[in-house]
């Protein structure tokens, strides 16, 4: 057992909080927060945000309690910190061919950024080139941005990170000849992009 809690020190909405994380792997954190019945919408890319009444549960159940220093540092070591700007949400992290993917809703897609895709939703479906790429994002600027996909790939000691997806409202969109509609659920998107955030945020 890897998972930390650092002291509830963090006031919001009325109450203070703590931070619960993993220095081993985000699916050992999901579960314990599961057993918590902390909900998956506390997850904040690399750790839950609990209240402090769950903090003496955590530990009960294993959980070290840690310094908020001691915490980060842990974390960062690990390769599982997520930094954020202001205005994103970090909705989720995966592993997709063998990369680390965040998938964060923002406003605006920051640099380094690699060769930009749209992601198109319509209905229950997404638009994907035959070849089950994303279509290439013409003049992402006129039209609002709901996300992107941050990929981190770690070689030689080194960590780099490429801001290479977009998510875009569907609506008024005429995709290019050639694209298809793809189910959400099929395997091909979760290539292409994590599709759980078209289904948590489908409409800016």
């Amino acid at each position: 057992m890897s998972v930390l809690v650092d002291p509830p020190r963090y006031p919001a909405h009325g109450r203070w909080w703590a931070h619960l994380a993993s220095d081993s792997s985000l699916e050992e954190l999901h579960a314990f927060a599961a057993a918590l019945d902390v909900p998956r919408g506390a997850f904040e890319g690399d750790h839950y945000d609990v209240p402090a009444e769950l903090v003496e549960r955590a530990v009960a159940r294993g959980a070290e309690p840690v310094a908020t220093r001691e915490l980060l540092r842990r974390v960062r070591a690990a390769g599982l910190r997520t930094p954020k700007r202001r205005g994103e949400k970090v909705l989720g992290t995966a592993v997709v061919a063998g990369a680390r993917v965040d998938v964060v809703r923002a406003a605006r897609v920051p640099a380094p950024h690699g060769t930009h895709g749209l992601l198109v939703v319509t209905g229950d479906a997404v638009l994907l080139a035959p070849d089950g790429r994303l279509p290439p994002a013409a003049e992402p600027g006129q039209r609002p941005v709901l996300g992107f996909r941050r990929t981190w790939r770690r070689a030689g000691g080194r960590t780099a990170v490429v801001h290479d997806g977009l998510l875009l409202p569907a609506d008024g969109d005429r995709p290019a000849t050639g694209v298809r509609a793809v189910p959400l659920d099929d395997p091909a998107v979760a290539t292409a992009w994590w599709w759980p955030l078209v289904r948590a945020h489908p409409r800016a």
